[in-house]
């Protein structure tokens, strides 16, 4: 039975820190070895493996097999994410983007609002839009169509997206009457759950979707852009062809989401800063974004 912490050499790290990048865009400096290989020790002992060398052997000799490709997304993303995160972003949404959606269409007949959560995670970004979403039309007297898609690299949170059941705790900071208007309670006392309603999970589609792709596959293009705490795993040339395609999916005149601790300073994109980590596409090429 192994249980002795395995180790991987500078050099073995190194290549598939190089491999890691070229697929998934994700720095991979020596500083994260160490976290690489805490992480990896659970996957090496499902396969009866004892060595990185023997597992590098079995990842890069059998690439036309994208199976061990994507379960090691699983382990090497950063899935940290909770409901409502960076409040003031949603804040935003319900004090300006959504009446601005309002009052630009001008008419008791309203098109769909389309919004995307780029690096999803396990789905509370998504989920919490479109709380957002039904609390402003609820409040405001209106309705109207929207559809969320939210995309990730890792199947595991994804499959949790889908399920969309998160454990009690996750949502112990909402307001009592948001959670008694968009979450299921679980029957069980001894593993208190809670599972957004289906109203909303119908209005998120989840999907795969790899970021270093060379063309995103949407067919039209979206009203919002969620890419929060994404951007930060990326180096600059990275950063910017993924940002560039990102904007290519936003209609002119939509909005881009970003984490508070990226910035898009002296990037030359057609964007104008709004908000605190907030944009807007503008229709100028070549645009230099000023925070």
């Amino acid at each position: 039975m192994q249980s002795e912490f395995i180790e991987i050499s500078d050099e073995l790290f190194l290549q598939f820190g190089k491999m890691i990048t070229e697929r998934y865009g994700i720095k991979m400096p020596l500083e994260k070895k160490i976290m690489f290989q805490a992480r990896l020790q659970r996957r090496l002992r499902e396969l009866d493996i004892y060595s990185f060398d023997e597992y590098a052997s079995r990842l890069f000799t059998d690439t036309n097999d994208s199976t061990e490709f994507d379960l090691l997304a699983d382990f090497i993303s950063t899935n940290k994410t909770e409901f409502f995160r960076e409040k003031d972003h949603f804040d935003f949404l319900n004090s300006d983007i959504f009446p601005e959606y309002l009052k630009n269409t001008g008419s008791s007949f309203f098109p769909e609002l389309k919004l995307w959560s780029s690096g999803c995670s396990s789905g509370q970004e998504a989920y919490s839009i479109g709380i957002q979403l039904e609390e402003f039309m609820r409040e405001n007297g209106v309705s109207f169509d929207y559809s969320i898609l939210a995309t990730d690299i890792s199947g595991k949170m994804l499959k949790l997206a889908k399920e969309a059941v998160y454990p009690m705790s996750q949502v112990e900071g909402m307001p009592i009457e948001l959670k008694h208007r968009y979450f299921l309670k679980s029957k069980s006392d001894n593993d208190q759950k809670v599972r957004v309603v289906k109203e909303i999970r119908e209005k998120v589609r989840v999907g795969y979707l790899n970021l270093m792709d060379g063309l995103y596959p949407f067919q039209t293009q979206f009203d919002v852009v969620f890419l929060r705490n994404t951007l930060i795993y990326f180096d600059l040339k990275v950063q910017l062809k993924v940002l560039t395609k990102v904007l290519h999916s936003l209609k002119t005149g939509g909005y881009l989401f970003i984490g508070h601790s990226e910035s898009l300073i002296n990037l030359h994109l057609p964007i104008r800063s709004i908000a605190p980590s907030v944009y807007i596409k503008t229709n100028t090429e070549g645009y230099e974004s000023n925070e």
